[in-house]
């Protein structure tokens, strides 16, 4: 994995493309800057400088998009059908989607926060203009919506750079959501093993995160001060338990092979 000012600007070329192929572009905008096409490269350029800060940094855009009404009946957001025309629900390692357009009559905003698996990190926010002359999206009914899953990844590369940028009060609030997640997941997997969701004594269960072992993830947490340690220690546990208790299953277990490579590979830029 390899992230890097070029990098950055690579990926955003590829995104631009995308969103200006969708039907009822209207606009987009990085930084205040708005690029006339994906070849414009002094705007493009000019976005980047604006972005770049260290290999932490993400690029925020901005997009005005005409979407038609008749994907109302949807009830849900239109941001990720949006992602999947663009191509890229197949290369995301986290996201989280805020805001549902079909709930507002009038123009709406949803805001996408991702993380591709390539280590690149956007917000997107949607500003959605219902207009009746665009035609509707295709294959809107089969875009999926996003998973706990997704969720919990980019909580993860969240809570990883706020670590690394020495934040550990709020790196270490975002570690615990993690775990909180992987302990919802051990209560409903006993709830599934009774039968029930009414326990009036426990079972003496032991928290799953306690005892996994993160020996084999030391050589990313030793390089972290003393007082970043621990919350390292329980950002590599949440996630380690997280996969465990999801079942191993392949899209996860790859998830978690990419955000350790993710930690690795800021580690050496930074």
């Amino acid at each position: 994995m390899q992230i890097s000012r070029q990098t950055m600007q690579l990926q955003t070329v590829e995104i631009l493309k995308a969103l200006f192929a969708l039907p009822g572009f209207d606009s987009v905008s990085i930084k205040g800057i708005s690029p006339a096409s994906p070849d414009d490269s002094q705007a493009v350029l000019s976005a980047i400088d604006a972005s770049w800060h260290d290999i932490l940094s993400d690029v925020d855009f901005k997009v005005r998009i005409a979407v038609h009404p008749s994907l109302r009946s949807l009830a849900k957001p239109l941001s990720h059908t949006l992602l999947s025309l663009m191509g890229l629900t197949d290369g995301i390692l986290g996201l989280t989607l805020q805001g549902n357009a079909c709930e507002i009559q009038e123009e709406a905003v949803e805001t996408v926060r991702l993380c591709l698996a390539t280590g690149y990190r956007a917000d997107i926010i949607f500003e959605i203009q219902w207009n009746e002359n665009v035609p509707p999206l295709s294959a809107c009914e089969n875009a999926p919506c996003p998973s706990p899953c997704d969720a919990f990844w980019f909580i993860a590369v969240q809570a990883l750079g706020k670590l690394l940028r020495r934040d550990y009060l709020i790196a270490d609030h975002l570690a615990h959501m993690l775990i909180m997640e992987g302990l919802v997941l051990q209560m409903e997997m006993r709830d599934a093993k009774y039968g029930t969701n009414i326990h009036r004594y426990g079972y003496g269960e032991v928290p799953a995160y306690q005892n996994t072992d993160t020996e084999a993830f030391a050589f990313l947490f030793d390089k972290t001060e003393p007082a970043g340690r621990r919350t390292a220690e329980n950002l590599c546990r949440a996630a380690l338990t997280y996969n465990a208790l999801t079942g191993r299953d392949s899209s996860n277990e790859s998830r978690r092979e990419i955000f350790f490579a993710l930690w690795n590979c800021y580690l050496q830029g930074l």
